[in-house]
């Protein structure tokens, strides 16, 4: 019990604020009397152990417990309390509405309902209606939505822990974080090895790919019909003032984003010559999201994941019929383009740029019980998502004129698996982040990396980055804990500006002198502290000999 327990709380910043900050709130339960709990208990077959709220709210007030008999106080040293006393008192800046709001969704749903399998009643039944009332009313009171006050709101006098489930979320957790890091770790030796054994001979005539270019350039809105749309979309597009053969990239944005997320993108690959599209996929930006939490719009359809690629199609459809009467556009290779995109933008390039969507594979992993699969891939709560698609429907989304991709933190493993990765033909960069608990690194980029089939792959591991790392945050939707969000991301852009330059100068631009910037030689010289890049196109697992 006693490495149970220690184990539990030492991964209790990481691992449980993750589902409190997606919203597992909902509307107060009208017919739950509000006490608050007093105690936490874990069991496991005839043992029981039990944690005090008295003995909590000690600790989140002074960052020790007064009882010197208290369960954390003797499993727990000082350092440990100091953690806990910050995750206890880590506050969620989200309110009633929004977390009502995010409780009807499905994917909202389902993950409160895992959550109640680990919180449960006192009688050991499922815990989510109870942790409704207890977010709701937490997010409700003037104290705020900490972990603490979600405790002090719960409805009951207990709150018991499932602790087999929690060790099956340890035993995830450890398969999925732990073994990262020990294939993380191969990966930059296996980087540095090769930057050893070579220098980053700039070619000649290059300027360093992270100053801007010397094209000036010009935005533009443009509107362009989607057929699966009921609505017209929009992009962003930078023309740069290059009356030559220009090179043209897309830019495709996540969940409950938009497209100011990459214009700091945009403009430096517009001032290297660059023509950059810029989508705004409606269905799922900051604008749907922000109605969705206000009860303005239901949740995002799932046929959303069908149109995010169909937009990149339609839009490269629309430019071709404006350049037929714009002379500027002329000048554009849209035969031939280059496709980014982040998060859920990621799956939709890599679709785009030819990977394979598998219904059978995701029908048999999301068919798992919450026993058997406690779900800390946050990201598979979309991707399971994919199967309430009608089963007739068309998953023929590829895109030919697609020649290069670039896909940062993307959800890969069941939308694809390494079948549909495997069909891959075109140059393929990867971004992978060791920090990111929404789309885990190992199982969603680095392990999808080895299947594919292109010859010119590249895998980049952005050590310390998180999820938010490549993004301009702007004004978010939803608030989100800075532990989440990182090391501040401004630091990381110049890197990743040239990332992106030199892979699609390398390979839609074809300059093959390029190859000189793909290696880890140049690679150490974008380190920003605490960014630390790497780039492998393969990598030795150590588990494996």
């Amino acid at each position: 019990m006693q490495l149970t327990v220690k184990t539990c709380l030492s991964r209790l910043r990481k691992i449980s604020t993750i589902p409190v900050w997606l919203g597992l709130g909902a509307w107060a339960i009208s017919t739950l009397p509000v006490w608050g709990a007093e105690r936490i208990q874990f069991f496991y077959g005839p043992f029981e152990a039990t944690i005090t709220l008295e003995e909590l709210e000690a600790i989140a007030i002074d960052g020790a417990a007064t009882d010197a008999d208290g369960l954390l106080t003797r499993q727990l040293n000082d350092d440990q309390l100091t953690a806990l006393q910050g995750f206890l008192n880590t506050d969620f800046d989200v309110d009633v509405v929004m977390m009502s709001r995010l409780s009807y969704s499905d994917v909202g749903a389902e993950l409160l309902h895992r959550l109640g399998q680990i919180i449960q009643t006192e009688s050991g039944a499922n815990g989510a209606q109870a942790m409704r009332a207890a977010l709701t009313l937490a997010a409700a009171d003037e104290a705020g939505l900490t972990v603490l006050n979600v405790m002090r709101q719960f409805p009951l006098d207990t709150i018991q822990l499932n602790l087999p489930l929690v060790q099956k979320v340890i035993a995830e957790n450890q398969a999925i974080f732990q073994r990262q890091v020990e294939i993380v770790d191969a990966i930059q030796q296996q980087a540095q090895s090769q930057a050893e054994s070579s220098t980053a001979i700039i070619p000649a005539g290059a300027s360093d790919p992270r100053q801007t270019g010397d094209y000036p350039w010009r935005m533009e809105t443009v509107t362009f019909i989607n057929p699966e749309r009921p609505d017209p979309s929009v992009a962003d597009l930078y023309l740069p003032d290059r009356p030559s053969v220009t090179p043209v990239i897309v830019i495709s944005h996540g969940v409950a984003s938009n497209r100011q997320a990459f214009a700091y993108l945009a403009k430096h690959l517009a001032s290297h010559g660059y023509a950059i599209a810029v989508l705004d996929h409606a269905d799922t930006n900051t604008e749907k999201f922000e109605r969705f939490l206000t009860g303005l719009e239901g949740p995002p359809d799932p046929q959303s994941l069908l149109n995010r690629p169909k937009d990149i199609s339609a839009l490269l459809d629309a430019l071709e019929q404006q350049a037929e009467t714009r002379s500027e556009l002329q000048w554009l290779t849209l035969e031939s383009v280059g496709v980014l995109g982040h998060s859920l933008g990621g799956y939709t390039v890599l679709a785009a740029a030819g990977a394979q969507l598998q219904r059978d594979q995701l029908t048999e992993v999301c068919g798992d019980t919450v026993a058997e699969q406690p779900l800390l891939n946050l990201s598979m709560l979309l991707q399971c998502r994919f199967l309430e698609l009608p089963a007739a429907a068309s998953l023929a989304v590829q895109d030919d004129r697609v020649q290069a991709v670039m896909a940062i933190n993307p959800l890969t493993s069941h939308l694809f698996g390494s079948e549909g990765m495997a069909a891959l033909s075109v140059p393929t960069l990867l971004v992978a982040a060791t920090d990111d608990y929404f789309v885990p690194a190992l199982p969603e980029q680095i392990e999808p990396f080895e299947s594919i089939a292109a010859e010119d792959k590249y895998l980049v591991v952005i050590e310390n980055g998180t999820h938010f790392t490549p993004l301009d945050l702007g004004e978010q939707v939803l608030a989100t804990p800075d532990f989440l969000i990182g090391p501040e991301p401004a630091l990381a852009r110049s890197a990743l500006q040239a990332i992106t330059l030199v892979f699609f100068d390398r390979h839609l631009s074809e300059r093959t002198d390029y190859s000189a910037f793909l290696n880890q030689a140049y690679f150490n010289q974008l380190a920003s502290d605490p960014f630390q890049f790497s780039i492998v196109q393969q990598y030795h697992d150590p588990n494996f000999s």
